[in-house]
């Protein structure tokens, strides 16, 4: 069964949610196949979905050589599209499911293991990419959706897409905690993301992009 220290799990019941570890790292399971299943290295989603990835395009080059992909430019918007709803689902998931408010004991316990245990040990690297036993059968869904929307000429050009902003994604939130590149871009996706870790956790939601905080205004605000 799940084991959490008293002092963390009595911050969560008081509401606090700016609280620090002096750890790197922590462990939430007596048991080590639970530990290791709810936990993950930070190159495994890439070496899972990449070649995932891979063969989705492979698919559209071979539909575009063979004529089933009749609008090849479709291409282009269609993964733009993709991209921008990767953005959204990353900024509802993180708003609407990590950070939902609830007096459910069970249910604070669940959040605390995707979620709030990273805010605690933001260092910690087993935990800023999400494990394989919420990735597949994500990834499944995903693209079962794309193919009953779109069919499956032009499912696997978004979904590549789709999967491609992910990986991204992980990629940039594992470095935006342990690397520091120069890229601008970067540097401002990762002081985005420190805010809502380090200032303020009731906003800051986006990752990739601060456009749906700012559309939806919830912005770290500046001080005065």
């Amino acid at each position: 069964m799940i084991f959490i220290k008293f002092e963390l799990m009595e911050a969560i019941q008081n509401n606090k949610k700016l609280y620090l570890a002096k750890q790197k790292s922590i462990r939430l399971y007596e048991s080590n196949l639970r530990e290791f299943i709810t936990t993950s290295h930070h190159f495994t989603p890439f070496i899972i979905f990449i070649p995932v990835c891979l063969y989705f395009i492979g698919e559209t080059i071979y539909f575009i050589s063979n004529g089933g992909l009749e609008k090849p430019l479709f291409i282009i918007p269609l993964a733009l599209v993709a991209i921008c709803i990767w953005t959204l689902m990353e900024y509802f998931i993180h708003r609407f499911i990590f950070h939902f408010e609830t007096k459910s004991k069970s249910i604070e316990k669940m959040l605390y293991l995707i979620h709030w245990a990273h805010h605690d040990y933001p260092d910690d690297t087993k935990r800023l990419v999400v494990p394989p036993i919420v990735t597949i059968p994500a990834g499944f869904l995903l693209y079962g959706l794309s193919y009953l929307l779109l069919g499956r000429v032009y499912a696997a050009p978004f979904f590549s897409a789709l999967l491609t902003a992910y990986l991204i994604y992980d990629w940039c939130h594992f470095a935006s905690h342990h690397l520091n590149y120069k890229n601008k871009l970067f540097q401002m996706m990762k002081k985005h993301h420190l805010r809502h870790h380090f200032k303020d956790t009731d906003n800051a939601f986006g990752f990739t992009t601060d456009l749906w905080d700012r559309l939806f205004n919830t912005m770290v605000k500046k001080e005065n």
